[in-house]
Protein backbone atom coordinates (compact mmCIF):
# COMPACT_ATOMS: atom_id res chain seq x y z
CA UNK A 1 0.00 0.00 0.00
CA UNK A 2 1.31 3.87 -0.49
CA UNK A 3 2.10 5.65 1.94
CA UNK A 4 -0.29 8.88 2.77
CA UNK A 5 -0.41 11.18 0.67
CA UNK A 6 2.03 9.68 -1.34
CA UNK A 7 12.23 0.62 17.66
CA UNK A 8 13.00 -2.22 19.53
CA UNK A 9 16.42 -4.36 17.96
CA UNK A 10 16.08 -8.11 17.53
CA UNK A 11 19.82 -9.00 17.20
CA UNK A 12 22.31 -9.25 14.51
CA UNK A 13 21.63 -9.63 10.89
CA UNK A 14 22.46 -12.76 9.38
CA UNK A 15 23.48 -13.41 5.72
CA UNK A 16 21.48 -15.60 3.16
CA UNK A 17 22.52 -18.80 1.55
CA UNK A 18 20.79 -19.92 -1.78
CA UNK A 19 18.24 -22.00 -1.38
CA UNK A 20 16.06 -24.49 -3.93
CA UNK A 21 13.08 -23.26 -3.98
CA UNK A 22 11.08 -23.79 -6.80
CA UNK A 23 8.93 -20.22 -7.00
CA UNK A 24 6.17 -21.31 -9.93
CA UNK A 25 4.71 -24.14 -7.21
CA UNK A 26 1.86 -23.06 -4.86
CA UNK A 27 3.89 -25.93 -2.93
CA UNK A 28 7.42 -25.10 -2.02
CA UNK A 29 10.82 -27.12 -1.40
CA UNK A 30 13.40 -26.06 0.74
CA UNK A 31 16.94 -27.05 0.37
CA UNK A 32 18.70 -24.80 2.66
CA UNK A 33 17.84 -21.42 4.94
CA UNK A 34 19.40 -18.49 6.04
CA UNK A 35 22.49 -19.06 8.61
CA UNK A 36 22.35 -17.61 11.91
CA UNK A 37 25.91 -15.79 12.24
CA UNK A 38 27.10 -13.06 10.02
CA UNK A 39 29.28 -13.63 7.32
CA UNK A 40 31.58 -11.26 5.60
CA UNK A 41 30.13 -9.63 2.37
CA UNK A 42 30.81 -11.76 -0.38
CA UNK A 43 30.55 -10.95 -4.30
CA UNK A 44 26.63 -11.92 -5.23
CA UNK A 45 26.24 -16.04 -5.58
CA UNK A 46 25.50 -17.15 -9.11
CA UNK A 47 21.81 -17.17 -9.44
CA UNK A 48 20.89 -21.45 -9.42
CA UNK A 49 17.68 -20.61 -11.12
CA UNK A 50 16.74 -17.81 -14.02
CA UNK A 51 14.92 -14.68 -12.49
CA UNK A 52 10.99 -15.71 -12.95
CA UNK A 53 8.84 -13.18 -15.09
CA UNK A 54 5.67 -11.58 -13.47
CA UNK A 55 2.52 -10.36 -15.47
CA UNK A 56 1.52 -6.89 -14.50
CA UNK A 57 -2.22 -5.99 -15.44
CA UNK A 58 -2.01 -2.36 -16.28
CA UNK A 59 -4.66 -0.06 -15.48
CA UNK A 60 -8.79 -0.35 -16.69
CA UNK A 61 -9.68 -2.60 -20.01
CA UNK A 62 -10.58 -0.76 -22.17
CA UNK A 63 -12.05 -0.94 -26.13
CA UNK A 64 -8.13 0.60 -27.28
CA UNK A 65 -4.50 1.29 -26.28
CA UNK A 66 -2.05 3.35 -27.80
CA UNK A 67 1.39 1.92 -28.43
CA UNK A 68 5.05 2.79 -29.04
CA UNK A 69 8.67 1.91 -29.08
CA UNK A 70 11.47 4.42 -29.61
CA UNK A 71 13.85 1.73 -31.33
CA UNK A 72 13.82 -1.64 -33.20
CA UNK A 73 10.72 -3.43 -32.34
CA UNK A 74 8.28 -6.97 -33.01
CA UNK A 75 4.79 -7.56 -33.10
CA UNK A 76 4.19 -10.80 -32.46
CA UNK A 77 1.44 -13.55 -32.19
CA UNK A 78 2.66 -16.75 -30.47
CA UNK A 79 6.01 -17.47 -32.39
CA UNK A 80 4.72 -15.47 -35.39
CA UNK A 81 5.86 -11.70 -35.81
CA UNK A 82 3.28 -10.27 -37.72
CA UNK A 83 4.87 -6.57 -38.05
CA UNK A 84 7.74 -5.14 -37.26
CA UNK A 85 10.66 -2.09 -37.85
CA UNK A 86 13.19 0.40 -36.77
CA UNK A 87 10.37 2.43 -34.65
CA UNK A 88 6.96 2.58 -33.90
CA UNK A 89 5.13 5.83 -33.41
CA UNK A 90 2.17 5.47 -31.49
CA UNK A 91 -0.23 3.18 -33.18
CA UNK A 92 -3.71 2.95 -31.67
CA UNK A 93 -5.16 -0.69 -31.47
CA UNK A 94 -8.21 -1.67 -30.98
CA UNK A 95 -10.07 -5.07 -30.61
CA UNK A 96 -12.57 -5.28 -33.85
CA UNK A 97 -14.53 -8.22 -35.08
CA UNK A 98 -12.57 -10.18 -32.71
CA UNK A 99 -9.07 -9.29 -34.11
CA UNK A 100 -6.77 -6.29 -32.87
CA UNK A 101 -6.86 -3.61 -35.64
CA UNK A 102 -4.77 -0.39 -36.41
CA UNK A 103 -6.46 1.65 -38.73
CA UNK A 104 -7.45 -0.63 -41.44
CA UNK A 105 -4.39 -3.24 -40.39
CA UNK A 106 -5.86 -6.17 -39.45
CA UNK A 107 -2.88 -8.31 -36.97
CA UNK A 108 -5.45 -10.94 -35.62
CA UNK A 109 -6.80 -12.69 -33.19
CA UNK A 110 -5.37 -11.69 -29.16
CA UNK A 111 -3.12 -12.47 -27.76
CA UNK A 112 -0.68 -9.66 -29.28
CA UNK A 113 2.56 -9.14 -27.69
CA UNK A 114 4.85 -5.59 -28.71
CA UNK A 115 8.77 -6.45 -27.97
CA UNK A 116 10.93 -3.76 -27.96
CA UNK A 117 14.83 -4.77 -29.46
CA UNK A 118 16.78 -5.78 -25.77
CA UNK A 119 16.71 -3.52 -23.42
CA UNK A 120 14.42 -1.74 -24.99
CA UNK A 121 11.34 -0.16 -23.01
CA UNK A 122 7.47 0.02 -24.27
CA UNK A 123 5.30 3.35 -24.04
CA UNK A 124 1.65 2.66 -23.26
CA UNK A 125 -1.40 5.26 -22.99
CA UNK A 126 -4.17 3.67 -21.13
CA UNK A 127 -7.10 4.42 -19.10
CA UNK A 128 -6.29 4.33 -15.16
CA UNK A 129 -8.79 5.74 -12.49
CA UNK A 130 -10.44 7.40 -14.87
CA UNK A 131 -8.33 9.41 -16.97
CA UNK A 132 -5.68 8.53 -19.49
CA UNK A 133 -1.98 8.15 -18.22
CA UNK A 134 1.61 7.57 -20.62
CA UNK A 135 4.29 5.73 -19.16
CA UNK A 136 7.23 3.35 -19.83
CA UNK A 137 8.20 -0.51 -19.26
CA UNK A 138 10.69 -2.84 -19.66
CA UNK A 139 10.18 -6.41 -21.14
CA UNK A 140 6.67 -6.83 -23.31
CA UNK A 141 3.43 -5.90 -23.48
CA UNK A 142 0.53 -8.69 -24.24
CA UNK A 143 -3.01 -7.69 -25.54
CA UNK A 144 -5.38 -10.26 -24.09
CA UNK A 145 -9.14 -9.96 -24.87
CA UNK A 146 -11.84 -9.71 -22.08
CA UNK A 147 -14.93 -11.65 -22.63
CA UNK A 148 -17.22 -8.03 -22.75
CA UNK A 149 -15.08 -7.18 -25.96
CA UNK A 150 -12.15 -5.17 -24.02
CA UNK A 151 -8.33 -5.31 -24.22
CA UNK A 152 -6.67 -5.93 -21.06
CA UNK A 153 -2.77 -4.53 -21.49
CA UNK A 154 -0.83 -6.75 -19.41
CA UNK A 155 3.39 -5.96 -19.03
CA UNK A 156 5.37 -9.34 -19.04
CA UNK A 157 9.09 -8.37 -17.27
CA UNK A 158 11.43 -9.74 -14.96
CA UNK A 159 10.29 -9.62 -11.53
CA UNK A 160 13.54 -7.62 -10.28
CA UNK A 161 13.17 -5.16 -12.72
CA UNK A 162 9.10 -5.14 -11.60
CA UNK A 163 10.55 -4.19 -8.00
CA UNK A 164 12.52 -1.39 -9.48
CA UNK A 165 9.49 0.22 -10.21
CA UNK A 166 7.52 -0.76 -7.40
CA UNK A 167 9.38 0.68 -4.54
CA UNK A 168 9.61 4.47 -5.20
CA UNK A 169 5.40 4.34 -5.49
CA UNK A 170 5.47 2.78 -2.27
CA UNK A 171 7.74 4.61 -0.17
CA UNK A 172 8.50 8.07 -0.09
CA UNK A 173 12.32 9.00 -1.68
CA UNK A 174 14.29 10.24 1.10
CA UNK A 175 13.69 7.28 2.79
CA UNK A 176 16.51 5.47 4.06
CA UNK A 177 17.91 2.72 1.49
CA UNK A 178 17.64 -0.27 4.10
CA UNK A 179 13.57 0.94 4.62
CA UNK A 180 13.68 0.14 1.05
CA UNK A 181 15.70 -3.36 1.11
CA UNK A 182 13.25 -4.39 3.46
CA UNK A 183 10.58 -3.30 1.46
CA UNK A 184 11.96 -5.26 -1.14
CA UNK A 185 12.14 -8.03 0.06
CA UNK A 186 8.46 -7.81 1.31
CA UNK A 187 6.85 -6.48 -1.94
CA UNK A 188 9.25 -9.56 -4.12
CA UNK A 189 7.49 -12.08 -1.45
CA UNK A 190 4.24 -10.84 -1.93
CA UNK A 191 4.13 -10.42 -5.84
CA UNK A 192 5.51 -14.32 -6.12
CA UNK A 193 3.01 -15.33 -3.37
CA UNK A 194 0.26 -13.90 -5.62
CA UNK A 195 1.79 -15.52 -9.06
CA UNK A 196 1.65 -18.76 -7.68
CA UNK A 197 -1.80 -18.06 -6.84
CA UNK A 198 -3.20 -17.30 -10.47
CA UNK A 199 -1.33 -19.56 -12.86
CA UNK A 200 -3.96 -20.46 -14.72
CA UNK A 201 -5.01 -16.41 -15.50
CA UNK A 202 -3.59 -13.78 -17.94
CA UNK A 203 -2.00 -11.72 -15.22
CA UNK A 204 -0.94 -12.10 -11.94
CA UNK A 205 -0.85 -8.60 -9.82
CA UNK A 206 -2.62 -5.08 -10.30
CA UNK A 207 -0.60 -2.37 -10.87
CA UNK A 208 -2.26 -0.43 -8.50
CA UNK A 209 -3.14 -0.74 -4.70
CA UNK A 210 -5.26 -3.64 -5.25
CA UNK A 211 -2.04 -5.61 -5.41
CA UNK A 212 1.21 -3.30 -5.30
CA UNK A 213 1.58 -0.16 -6.45
CA UNK A 214 3.81 0.33 -10.23
CA UNK A 215 5.11 3.06 -12.04
CA UNK A 216 7.06 1.07 -14.69
CA UNK A 217 10.55 2.11 -15.77
CA UNK A 218 10.06 5.72 -15.65
CA UNK A 219 9.46 5.55 -11.55
CA UNK A 220 13.22 3.67 -10.83
CA UNK A 221 15.25 5.37 -8.73
CA UNK A 222 18.67 4.70 -8.43
CA UNK A 223 17.90 3.74 -4.80
CA UNK A 224 15.09 1.55 -5.88
CA UNK A 225 17.25 -0.36 -7.83
CA UNK A 226 20.52 -0.31 -4.77
CA UNK A 227 17.69 -2.01 -2.91
CA UNK A 228 16.16 -4.15 -5.09
CA UNK A 229 19.78 -5.78 -6.52
CA UNK A 230 21.34 -5.89 -2.85
CA UNK A 231 18.50 -8.16 -1.99
CA UNK A 232 18.11 -10.10 -5.26
CA UNK A 233 15.44 -13.66 -5.00
CA UNK A 234 15.43 -13.28 -1.30
CA UNK A 235 11.73 -13.77 0.06
CA UNK A 236 10.47 -14.64 3.38
CA UNK A 237 8.89 -18.38 3.98
CA UNK A 238 7.20 -19.66 6.64
CA UNK A 239 5.87 -23.58 7.85
CA UNK A 240 2.19 -24.40 7.17
CA UNK A 241 0.02 -25.94 9.50
CA UNK A 242 0.93 -29.11 7.25
CA UNK A 243 4.44 -28.62 8.11
CA UNK A 244 5.25 -27.73 4.48
CA UNK A 245 7.70 -24.09 3.23
CA UNK A 246 5.69 -21.61 1.58
CA UNK A 247 6.09 -18.46 0.28
CA UNK A 248 4.81 -15.85 3.22
CA UNK A 249 1.85 -13.87 1.83
CA UNK A 250 3.52 -10.84 2.67
CA UNK A 251 1.11 -7.86 3.26
CA UNK A 252 2.17 -4.57 4.46
CA UNK A 253 0.80 -1.10 5.04
CA UNK A 254 1.52 2.76 5.53
CA UNK A 255 0.87 3.34 9.71
CA UNK A 256 -0.05 0.61 12.15
CA UNK A 257 -0.85 3.08 14.52
CA UNK A 258 0.85 0.95 17.77
CA UNK A 259 0.85 -2.21 17.23
CA UNK A 260 0.45 -4.63 13.75
CA UNK A 261 -2.96 -6.96 13.48
CA UNK A 262 -3.56 -10.34 12.63
CA UNK A 263 -3.53 -11.72 9.57
CA UNK A 264 -6.83 -13.88 9.85
CA UNK A 265 -8.73 -10.78 11.53
CA UNK A 266 -8.06 -8.50 8.76
CA UNK A 267 -8.43 -11.15 5.47
CA UNK A 268 -10.27 -14.28 7.05
CA UNK A 269 -8.42 -17.84 7.22
CA UNK A 270 -5.92 -18.95 9.66
CA UNK A 271 -2.94 -16.70 10.82
CA UNK A 272 0.55 -17.96 9.82
CA UNK A 273 2.66 -17.02 13.20
CA UNK A 274 4.84 -14.62 10.92
CA UNK A 275 1.52 -12.06 10.80
CA UNK A 276 0.24 -12.77 14.09
CA UNK A 277 1.01 -8.99 15.24
CA UNK A 278 3.71 -7.26 17.05
CA UNK A 279 3.71 -4.06 18.83
CA UNK A 280 5.03 -1.22 17.23
CA UNK A 281 5.13 2.29 18.78
CA UNK A 282 7.65 3.67 15.59
CA UNK A 283 5.28 4.97 13.03
CA UNK A 284 4.79 8.34 15.60
CA UNK A 285 5.95 10.61 12.61
CA UNK A 286 3.19 9.60 10.27
CA UNK A 287 0.04 12.30 10.41
CA UNK A 288 -2.01 8.81 10.56
CA UNK A 289 -0.54 7.55 13.95
CA UNK A 290 -3.70 9.36 15.23
CA UNK A 291 -6.50 10.62 13.46
CA UNK A 292 -10.07 12.21 14.93
CA UNK A 293 -12.83 13.80 13.48
CA UNK A 294 -14.17 11.91 9.93
CA UNK A 295 -17.36 12.76 9.00
CA UNK A 296 -19.39 10.58 7.02
CA UNK A 297 -23.57 11.02 6.08
CA UNK A 298 -25.75 8.13 6.74
CA UNK A 299 -27.19 8.74 3.29
CA UNK A 300 -23.85 8.54 1.33
CA UNK A 301 -22.88 4.93 3.32
CA UNK A 302 -26.28 3.77 2.18
CA UNK A 303 -25.26 5.02 -0.96
CA UNK A 304 -21.99 3.13 -0.84
CA UNK A 305 -22.81 -0.01 0.18
CA UNK A 306 -25.90 -0.51 -1.94
CA UNK A 307 -23.63 0.20 -4.93
CA UNK A 308 -21.33 -2.42 -4.53
CA UNK A 309 -23.30 -5.18 -6.21
CA UNK A 310 -24.50 -7.24 -2.94
CA UNK A 311 -27.76 -8.63 -3.11
CA UNK A 312 -28.17 -7.86 0.74
CA UNK A 313 -26.94 -4.53 0.70
CA UNK A 314 -28.88 -3.70 -2.58
CA UNK A 315 -31.84 -3.97 -0.40
CA UNK A 316 -30.51 -1.74 2.13
CA UNK A 317 -33.18 0.97 3.23
CA UNK A 318 -32.32 4.47 4.77
CA UNK A 319 -29.32 4.14 7.13
CA UNK A 320 -30.21 5.08 10.73
CA UNK A 321 -27.31 3.61 13.12
CA UNK A 322 -23.69 2.42 12.11
CA UNK A 323 -21.83 0.79 14.71
CA UNK A 324 -18.78 -1.24 15.74
CA UNK A 325 -20.42 -4.69 16.17
CA UNK A 326 -16.98 -6.52 16.73
CA UNK A 327 -13.45 -5.61 17.09
CA UNK A 328 -9.77 -7.55 17.07
CA UNK A 329 -8.30 -8.06 20.77
CA UNK A 330 -6.23 -5.32 19.69
CA UNK A 331 -9.60 -2.59 19.28
CA UNK A 332 -9.61 -2.98 15.14
CA UNK A 333 -13.29 -3.59 14.24
CA UNK A 334 -13.36 -6.61 12.47
CA UNK A 335 -17.09 -6.08 11.67
CA UNK A 336 -19.68 -3.03 11.31
CA UNK A 337 -23.60 -3.25 12.53
CA UNK A 338 -25.39 -0.74 9.68
CA UNK A 339 -29.18 -0.34 10.80
CA UNK A 340 -31.74 0.48 7.95
CA UNK A 341 -35.20 2.66 8.36
CA UNK A 342 -36.98 -1.37 8.04
CA UNK A 343 -35.04 -2.67 11.22
CA UNK A 344 -33.32 -4.64 9.11
CA UNK A 345 -29.33 -5.08 10.84
CA UNK A 346 -26.66 -5.96 8.88
CA UNK A 347 -23.41 -6.94 9.71
CA UNK A 348 -20.87 -5.83 7.46
CA UNK A 349 -17.00 -6.95 7.36
CA UNK A 350 -15.19 -3.70 8.46
CA UNK A 351 -12.36 -3.95 5.79
CA UNK A 352 -15.56 -3.99 3.19
CA UNK A 353 -17.42 -0.97 4.67
CA UNK A 354 -14.29 1.08 4.57
CA UNK A 355 -13.71 -0.19 1.11
CA UNK A 356 -17.03 1.07 0.04
CA UNK A 357 -16.54 4.42 1.70
CA UNK A 358 -12.54 4.93 0.56
CA UNK A 359 -9.74 3.80 1.84
CA UNK A 360 -8.38 7.30 1.75
CA UNK A 361 -11.24 8.90 3.26
CA UNK A 362 -11.60 6.27 6.40
CA UNK A 363 -7.65 5.68 7.11
CA UNK A 364 -8.05 2.36 9.08
CA UNK A 365 -10.85 0.05 10.82
CA UNK A 366 -9.76 1.22 13.47
CA UNK A 367 -11.93 3.62 15.34
CA UNK A 368 -15.23 4.50 17.59
CA UNK A 369 -18.07 5.57 16.40
CA UNK A 370 -20.16 8.86 16.98
CA UNK A 371 -23.87 8.96 16.14
CA UNK A 372 -24.73 12.89 15.25
CA UNK A 373 -28.21 12.36 13.60
CA UNK A 374 -28.10 12.51 10.07
CA UNK A 375 -24.32 11.63 10.30
CA UNK A 376 -21.68 9.65 11.83
CA UNK A 377 -17.95 11.03 13.30
CA UNK A 378 -15.06 8.35 13.38
CA UNK A 379 -13.15 9.44 16.62
CA UNK A 380 -9.86 7.99 18.24
CA UNK A 381 -8.36 6.69 14.30
CA UNK A 382 -5.16 4.69 14.81
CA UNK A 383 -3.14 3.84 11.59
CA UNK A 384 -3.49 4.05 7.62
CA UNK A 385 -3.81 0.86 5.98
CA UNK A 386 -5.05 -2.78 7.31
CA UNK A 387 -2.21 -2.82 9.49
CA UNK A 388 -1.32 -6.87 8.84
CA UNK A 389 2.55 -7.26 8.35
CA UNK A 390 5.17 -4.65 7.94
CA UNK A 391 4.41 -1.05 8.78
CA UNK A 392 6.38 1.13 6.16
CA UNK A 393 6.52 4.31 8.74
CA UNK A 394 7.69 1.81 11.49
CA UNK A 395 10.47 0.27 8.97
CA UNK A 396 11.67 3.98 8.27
CA UNK A 397 12.40 4.83 11.84
CA UNK A 398 14.09 1.42 12.34
CA UNK A 399 16.09 2.29 9.53
CA UNK A 400 17.08 5.78 10.84
CA UNK A 401 18.17 4.00 14.30
CA UNK A 402 20.48 1.15 12.73
CA UNK A 403 18.60 -1.87 11.79
CA UNK A 404 19.05 -3.44 8.50
CA UNK A 405 16.52 -4.05 5.81
CA UNK A 406 16.66 -7.70 7.15
CA UNK A 407 16.18 -6.99 10.80
CA UNK A 408 13.18 -4.51 9.99
CA UNK A 409 11.75 -7.90 8.21
CA UNK A 410 12.24 -10.39 10.91
CA UNK A 411 10.70 -8.08 13.06
CA UNK A 412 7.71 -7.58 11.19
CA UNK A 413 7.38 -11.14 10.21
CA UNK A 414 8.93 -12.57 13.60
CA UNK A 415 9.99 -16.80 12.49
CA UNK A 416 9.36 -16.16 9.15
CA UNK A 417 13.06 -17.74 7.58
CA UNK A 418 14.72 -15.75 4.41
CA UNK A 419 16.14 -17.18 1.68
CA UNK A 420 17.21 -16.67 -1.40
CA UNK A 421 14.81 -18.09 -4.54
CA UNK A 422 17.10 -17.50 -7.40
Amino acid sequence: MRPEARGRQRGAGTVLAASALGVGLAALVLAGCSCERPQPRKAPPVSPRPVPTIRVKLGSDAPAVTLAVDGPYRLMRGEETVASGDRLEWARLELRGGEIVAGATSFGPPPLELHPAQDGTVAVRFPANGKEVERTYRGFVRLVATADGKLQTINVLPMEAYLAGVLPNELFGRWHVETYKAQAVAARTYALAERNRRLSRAFDVYDSQQSQVYGGEGSETSKSREAVEATCGVVATCRDADGRVRLLLTQYHSTCGGATCPSGAVFGGSTPAPLAGVRCPYCLRSSKFRWTGVVLTKKEIGEALRSRGVPALARLKDVVRVEVAETTSGGRATRIRVTDSGGASLLVDANFWRSALGSLRVPSTWFTVRDEGDRIVLEDGHGFGHGVGLCQFGAEYLASHGMTGEQIVRFYYPGAVLVRAY
